[in-house]
């Protein structure tokens, strides 16, 4: 596989850990780390695990991008597509980077470890794990759909429901983790895994020359800043155009949309949203996230859950797409864009369908 290095979000220092478990600068500051490609040829790192002998894929990446006609006529968008990340092995995007943290992993003979998630990433990173043998505990929210639960499950990883806020499982799966001394595989923190969305700008700059705008419904952020990174390594040296990135989220849970906008916005933790997927109260690399929106020239915008629905109804029966109620959440905001005119008719847009509807229940 490629050869990367970790280093410090912050203050830049490069660390001399670089091992899968590393998370948190060494050097005094305590911020999370970033990983950064030194190979001499940068490529998607999906590839380089594909060209790694001893290496494990589920035929994970070159997901289907489509146009997007009848949306696209409602808004009067004439190049609208959709990245159909659904179709990944298990059915959302998050196997971008649970490939590359296990295959990591893998090389280090870790053979069990903890994780924490809404649902689709310990899915994703629990088959990862099973053609890998190494065993997985995954703490999910009680809340979680019952299709991602059915797939932790069956893909033999030790399930941990836990009551209450989706933050309740994080503090329960570091506490299993340290008093059982087994490694934290977080992939909201886990530099490694978001280096494995590099892969998405990869495949994008494949496809066209330029894109205009990406937006993503974001909870954690790993995708947008994935595909941030992915975009700077592609434009070493090469004439390609950043798009601009913008963050969609519920109007209940918005930590991005108002540290972006400079708005007052309180957890209320009797506010809930159908978006599961971005239902993140206080995402860990929010200080990122906002820079690589500001930096790519993007926004950060929210909608209610009744919005959602209606776009969430329109893809299926418009376009034959069934996605989680999530994806619904950036096809609300991308009408603010275009009625606000930050989106106008010829542009080349992109969103990613993250996640299969079968994976949750239809309220």
């Amino acid at each position: 596989m490629q050869d990367y290095i970790l280093k410090c979000y912050k203050c830049g220092a490069i660390q001399n850990d670089n091992s899968i478990s590393a998370i948190y600068c060494q050097e005094g500051c305590n911020e999370l780390l970033i990983c950064e490609d030194i190979s001499e040829q940068k490529i998607n790192p999906l590839e380089s695990i594909i060209q790694s002998k001893n290496s494990v894929s589920l035929g994970e990446g070159n997901t289907p991008l489509i146009k997007i006609n009848k949306i696209g006529k409602r808004l009067g968008l004439s190049n609208l597509f959709a990245k159909l990340e659904y179709m990944s092995p298990t059915a959302s995007f998050k196997d971008r980077g649970s490939a590359l943290v296990i295959n990591i992993a893998k090389d280090e003979n870790i053979k069990e470890f903890v994780e924490d998630s809404s649902g689709n990433a310990g899915a994703s990173l629990s088959a990862f794990a099973a053609t890998s043998n190494i065993k997985a505990h995954i703490f999910v929210p009680d809340s979680a759909g019952k299709g991602k639960l059915d797939q932790i499950s069956i893909f033999g990883a030790q399930l941990h429901k836990v009551k209450g806020a989706r933050e309740n499982s994080t503090i329960e799966a570091k506490k299993f983790s340290q008093e059982n001394n087994i490694p934290y595989l977080s992939h909201n923190l886990s530099p490694y895994f978001s280096e494995g969305m590099n892969s998405f700008s990869y495949e994008l700059s494949e496809e066209f020359d330029d894109i205009d705008h990406i937006i993503f419904p974001t909870g954690n952020g790993s995708l947008l800043l994935g595909t941030w990174r992915g975009f700077l390594d592609i434009s070493e040296g090469k004439r390609i155009k950043m798009p601009k990135l913008h963050v969609a989220q519920s109007k209940n849970i918005e930590p991005i949309v108002a540290s972006y906008n400079n708005s007052n916005w309180v957890f209320d933790s009797k506010k809930t949203t159908l978006a599961s997927g971005i239902s993140v109260s206080n995402p860990p690399r929010l200080n990122e996230i906002i820079t690589a929106v500001k930096l790519s020239g993007g926004t950060a915008n929210s909608s209610s859950d009744e919005e959602a629905l209606l776009w969430h109804d329109y893809l299926a029966k418009d376009e034959g797409i069934f996605s989680e109620i999530t994806c619904a959440f950036s096809f609300s905001v991308l009408q603010k864009l275009v009625n606000n005119k930050v989106i106008t008719k010829n542009q080349k847009v992109v969103i990613p369908i993250t996640g299969s509807g079968l994976k949750e229940t239809i309220q």
